[in-house]
Parts: C-alpha cells; sequence; structure tokens
C-alpha cells in the first residue's frame, strides 16, 4: 500500500505515461514548489487579508498536489520504471524519506525523461 493507491488503482497505466499526466504532475511539482516559497518567505501578519486568502487557496492547491504528485510517482516507481535494481532501491529511499521533495525530484530525473522520450518515440511512429 502506497500513498493514494486507492486512486491509482482506478486509473490506468496509459494515462499516467500520457502527455496530459505529465502536464499534470508538472503543474503540481510548480505549485508545491511556488507555495514552499511562499510559506518560507511571507509572514502572515504582514501581509493583507487578501493575499493570505490567497496563500490559503495555494496552500489547499499544495496539499492536494502532494497527494497527487507523490501517489503518482509511487505508481510510476512501483509499474513502468525499468530502471536498474540499484537506481530503483535508490529512489525508493528517495521517495520513502523524500516524500514530495523526492517525489519531484524524482519527477525530473525518471519521470519526464522516459515520457519524454516515449512520446518522442510515439511521434516517430506514427508519421512514418
Amino acid at each position: 500500500m502506497y500513498p493514494g493507491s486507492f486512486i491509482w488503482r482506478r486509473i490506468g497505466d496509459t494515462w499516467l505515461v500520457s502527455k496530459s499526466a505529465s502536464a499534470a504532475f508538472a503543474v503540481s511539482v510548480v505549485v508545491i514548489l511556488g507555495m514552499t516559497v511562499a510559506i518560507v518567505k511571507t509572514e502572515p501578519e504582514t501581509v493583507g487579508s487578501v493575499v493570505q486568502f490567497f496563500l490559503g487557496i495555494g496552500g489547499i492547491l499544495a496539499a492536494v498536489s502532494v497527494f497527487f504528485l507523490w501517489g503518482g510517482m509511487w505508481q510510476y516507481w512501483g509499474k513502468c520504471d525499468s530502471s536498474s535494481l540499484g537506481a530503483r532501491r535508490a529512489w525508493f529511499f528517495a521517495l520513502v524519506f523524500g516524500l514530495w521533495y523526492g517525489a519531484i525530484l524524482y519527477y525530473l530525473a525518471v519521470y519526464l525523461p522516459n515520457t519524454l522520450r516515449l512520446d518522442s518515440m510515439h511521434t516517430r511512429s506514427s508519421q512514418q
């Protein structure tokens, strides 16, 4: 059992490596990193209520993004990743101990290059 497995069991592996999934994971990465910076740099007492409102909305989006990205990268690691055993073990520990920041690293280092390569191979084969 891994984070979000109750959702990911209902979503097929073909969607997991699709362009739309890659774009959704990219949005999640941007939201998580953006809210991390906002939380570190912002002091709530010094900003107005409108900014606090948008920080609250961003916090909600970040919370959803964390579980979406983390669960999606676990799903990809478990079902689609064809890396060597040593690399898979290293990424396992990155996902376990790095939590969503480990998932961001995994997205950038493994998921994104693999899905871009699959997409370019699919594009080339459909043009021939």
